[in-house]
């Protein structure tokens, strides 16, 4: 059985997938056909199911298990699978495993160095709030076993830890920079806050995911999102600490609702002081390249450019230029 990464056009094959999305559809001659997304540990791959697409659609569901033999081609850039047989099987624990994509990097690792970041906060108020947060057991399983989005960037088990780890350090390095060189920038920046609100900023991906293979919504993640989720929390924890500065914990929110940066974006309030800026463009830097760097691994076109990404609506440059004073 192959895994996804592993799949070369022009060959057959024969593997177990977890079944991501399914949709029943019709060709503009009223012919049904079936549109899955199939998903393992390495990835995604779309697939299509021409013959008895109304009677297969019945023998499964969305987030089932399902063996398939099928050929592999190329369109628009990116492989796809043409099925032509399939069946449910059983979701047993060697399966889920093979299903289930997670971070190359070290988890405890990851854990322990946000640990130390959120201990470096100087006021004990600010610091209380976020080692009440890393320090919660029932929350940190949840915490570090998420993706950070479903599909877009980081969507594998402990990408929330890896992308919030990532966007900690650099707000800190953004702060460190401004204090170093233009003390009176940094003069309007608070450290604390920041990050207090780069560690905060996706807490409530945590409920809005699903944690098995494919990482959909959960039924509180579709209705609420993970910023109205991740703002009750907040809300609920800093309500339980006494003497919390309500200028402070009314700016940990607004840099919460605000880390999308755009109403368009799904933002409901743009940032408004230094630190939500600092948390947005740092935020959207992490989530941009590494949703760059996973399009540009898995794509296929020839050439120094991928194929087009209909969620960034361009192309990428994926080669690297070629330079007379390279090592």
């Amino acid at each position: 059985m192959k895994f996804i990464n592993e799949l070369a056009e022009a060959e057959r094959i024969e593997s177990v997938f977890a079944v991501s999305d399914k949709q029943l559809r019709t060709t503009r001659a009223g012919k049904a056909f079936l549109s899955l997304k199939l998903t393992d540990k390495t990835g995604n791959i779309d697939a299509v199911v021409w013959d008895n697409a109304e009677s297969l659609n019945t023998k499964f569901e969305k987030g089932d298990y399902v063996g398939v033999r099928a050929d592999v081609s190329s369109y628009q850039g990116s492989l796809q699978l043409t099925v032509q047989s399939l069946k449910k099987i059983e979701k047993t624990k060697e399966y889920t495993e093979r299903f289930l994509p997670v971070t190359g990097k070290d988890v405890g690792g990851m854990v322990a160095e946000l640990k130390s970041i959120a201990g470096s906060i100087t006021n004990a108020k600010v610091k209380a709030l976020i080692m009440g947060y890393l320090g919660d057991e029932g929350f940190m399983q949840g915490f570090t076993g998420a993706p950070a989005a479903k599909g877009m960037h980081h969507a594998f088990a402990g990408g929330l830890l890896q992308h919030t780890l990532k966007v900690t350090r650099l707000c800190d390095n953004i702060y460190k920079e401004y204090i170093e060189t233009d003390p009176e920038i940094s003069g309007m920046m608070s450290r604390d806050l920041l990050i207090a609100g780069a560690i905060l900023h996706d807490t409530g991906k945590v409920q809005e995911l699903t944690s098995g293979p494919g990482f959909d919504y959960t039924f509180k993640g579709r209705l609420l999102g993970h910023v109205s989720l991740g703002l009750m929390e907040l809300k609920e924890r800093l309500d339980k600490i006494d003497g919390f500065p309500e200028d402070a914990a009314d700016l940990l929110m607004h840099m919460l609702i605000s880390h999308h940066g755009e109403y368009e974006y799904g933002s409901p309030k743009r940032p408004k002081c230094m630190e939500a800026f600092i948390l947005h463009y740092a935020d959207n830097l992490d989530a941009k390249l590494q949703g760059f760097y996973e399009f540009a691994e898995k794509d296929t076109a020839e050439g120094k450019f991928t194929a087009f990404n209909r969620a960034y609506e361009r192309y990428f440059y994926k080669a690297r230029p070629e330079m007379d004073d390279q090592d």
